[in-house]
């Protein structure tokens, strides 16, 4: 028998969670941005992106080892339209993406193209003669992988501050006005500052994906005790409930006025779960798949890809296109059993 106040109290708790945890790695976030020298859009689409596809990683893992690549391999794609249908598509729908162009998005839109069209060429290899290892094609993607976030490392910010602001702000601190944001002993204090903010951000993160359990955990049990089948609270509430992560981090940084650090952490995990992730699952055991099964799911995620593409090179994404990107996700819902 579910004591259903008692989950939903549990509910509450984890919502509060999600959203205390969220800020704080954030807030390690941009620390770590300015710390390093990255952009907010590197930060993001390295950082954050490899922060929130370790549900997907660790689903690969166990996957794998259990001899189920498959699972796996659904979990990448479905995570994926989840990422642009819902993530982009609300953050469009509420305004924030409508300038949101940049080089460096431009640059990882064309290779989130170019690598989502790799499922459907592996699917293909089933119905025709011709037949390609899947290790040589994991070891390729994990080689875009390695390059992507090398060229993404040289991106740094141009920006550094003015010696003659510098120098103001040790003069102030030798009169006795200190500022907290600079300190004329940079070696020691930046040290300090490295170590807590990635501190901060491990420890923020845990409480973010532990929050995100339980808040699933609790929905789940909600779902359950008001007659909502287990597998339809598998299939979908699940399935959400495991990319919260990644909706709470975006939607914190873009309060925090971090657009592209959230832009960067949702296309940036994109490419994770296709280059780093399958690439490993690829590596690690044979593309034994339902080719029917994911003929179902290639249409929505090459749709949400080519379309956040065509968007984002004409400028960004407007309120209406954000819709059709939300679209496209409920649509993904209905319709894929």
């Amino acid at each position: 028998m579910i004591d259903t106040g008692f989950q939903v109290l549990i509910l509450i708790g984890s919502l509060v969670g999600l959203a205390s945890s969220s800020h704080f790695a954030v807030k390690s976030m941009e620390d770590i941005a300015e710390i390093t020298g990255l952009s907010d859009m590197a930060a993001g689409s390295i950082i954050l992106a490899v922060l929130t596809s370790a549900p997907e990683l660790f689903v690969a893992i166990f996957s794998v080892t259990g001899g189920n690549s498959a699972v796996s391999i659904g979990d990448i794609l479905g995570s994926n339209i989840f990422n642009i249908g819902a993530i982009l598509g609300l953050l469009g729908m509420l305004g924030y993406l409508r300038l949101c162009c940049s080089d460096i998005i431009l640059d990882l839109a064309d290779t989130l193209s170019i690598v989502s069209l790799i499922p459907l060429f592996l699917v293909a290899t089933q119905y025709f003669s011709f037949e390609i290892p899947s290790q040589l094609i994991g070891l390729i993607l994990l080689i875009i992988f390695i390059i992507n976030t090398y060229l993404l490392l040289k991106k740094k910010n141009n920006k550094p501050k003015p010696v003659c602001e510098i120098q103001q702000t040790c003069n102030l601190q030798k009169e006795g006005k200190s500022n907290p944001e600079l300190d004329c002993d940079m070696g020691k204090n930046t040290r300090i500052n490295k170590t807590k903010t990635v501190i901060i951000l491990i420890l923020s993160f845990a409480l973010v994906v532990i929050s995100a359990q339980f808040t699933v955990y609790s929905a789940s049990n909600i779902a359950i005790a008001f007659g909502v089948p287990a597998i339809l609270v598998g299939a979908k509430l699940v399935s959400i409930g495991t990319s919260l992560p990644e909706l709470t981090l975006n939607l914190e940084a873009v309060r925090r006025g971090r657009v592209q650090l959230a832009i960067g952490g949702v296309v940036g995990s994109n490419l994770v779960n296709i280059t780093l992730i399958l690439g490993l699952v690829l590596l690690a055991s044979p593309f034994q798949v339902n080719p029917s099964v994911f003929l179902e799911i290639l249409p929505f995620l090459l749709i949400t890809t080519i379309a956040f593409w065509r968007f984002v090179t004409k400028g960004g994404i407007s309120r209406i296109e954000g819709g059709l990107l939300l679209l496209s996700y409920l649509a993904f819902l209905i319709l894929v059993a």
